[in-house]
């Protein structure tokens, strides 16, 4: 069904804005379809003759310090990426400006949510990692400084889970990456669509300067594909995720600081999880499964 101007409810302050920051004529015939996966900001396919978008409107506030919604920086990365086949191509973007809120809009990715073929991944990683970057926050590298952000987030878990994860906290030290690299730091199979031009990763809103092993922790990391629905990597897709990608030092920088991020993530499920115990159950025990996952890496470990 298409829509004109602003006669589609549902969509009435989308389209209003999308008219007033000029991405939209008001006589432009578009057709609307709400996207899943845009928990905190409102995420709109806009299909209309000659153009097939994604349009993100920013929700007004930061809800988690792990995972910030960063419009500027979104936008920043989408440019930097562009041709380098690993971003969607970028089409504009309206920072905020008073109560208008920030605006990026960008070329829809045809395809599917990744499942399988770990080596187009790591290969897409490598692509990225190898773009020379800067302007962007800095996340923290060193095994001691990752563990504090867990300790930080447990403040807000559950007393019994923050227990749990604080009994097998790691005790380990890794210096800081001395090369940063650009990193998504939620790349999830959830961001990652699989398409007639490749793969494409996706959902760009906390990107930053950090340690490549990041990027590939969070693809490894079981807590992270449960969240997405996604069986946990099997130890030979694991093997083959870090041999296609290639890089010695990186990957033994990822199995000296799995046990950090690990602990990290955990702490993150847990806060998660009670955040989302009222709103959202069926989320809330999501994370439960990602945090036991979590532990049990943990443990493993120990």
């Amino acid at each position: 069904m298409s829509h004109r101007g602003c006669r589609h409810n549902a969509h009435i302050d989308t389209l209003a804005l999308l008219h007033e920051r000029g991405i939209l004529s008001p006589d432009t015939l578009v057709e609307l379809t709400p996207l899943q996966g845009g928990y905190w900001n409102d995420v709109l396919r806009v299909q209309g003759d000659g153009f097939d978008w994604v349009v993100k409107v920013y929700a007004a506030t930061d809800p988690t310090a792990l995972f910030p919604i960063l419009p500027d920086d979104e936008a920043q990365a989408l440019m930097v990426l562009e041709g380098v086949g690993v971003a969607p191509a970028f089409v504009a973007y309206h920072p905020r400006v008073g109560d208008l809120p920030a605006v990026l809009v960008y070329e829809w990715v045809a395809g599917e949510m990744w499942t399988s073929g770990v080596e187009q991944v790591a290969t897409l990683f490598r692509r990225q990692h190898g773009v020379a970057v800067e302007g962007f926050r800095l996340v923290p590298t060193s095994a001691d400084a990752i563990v504090e952000q867990g300790e930080r987030l447990l403040e807000s878990a559950d007393p019994a889970d923050a227990a749990r994860l604080s009994a097998v906290r790691p005790q380990m030290t890794v210096l800081p990456a001395r090369r940063r690299v650009l990193v998504h730091t939620d790349a999830g199979t959830g961001n990652l669509i699989v398409g007639p031009g490749g793969v494409r990763l996706i959902d760009w809103q906390c990107p930053a300067l950090g340690d490549a092993s990041e990027d590939l922790f969070t693809f490894v990391s079981p807590a992270f594909q449960v969240l997405y629905d996604h069986q946990p990597l099997t130890a030979e897709e694991h093997a083959d995720f870090v041999a296609a990608y290639d890089d010695a030092g990186v990957a033994a920088r990822l199995v000296a600081l799995t046990p950090a991020f690990t602990y990290r993530m955990g702490a993150y499920c847990a806060a998660r999880r009670v955040q989302l115990a009222d709103s959202d159950p069926l989320g809330s025990a999501r994370y439960a499964r990602a945090l036991d996952l979590s532990l049990a890496e943990l443990r493993e470990g120990s």
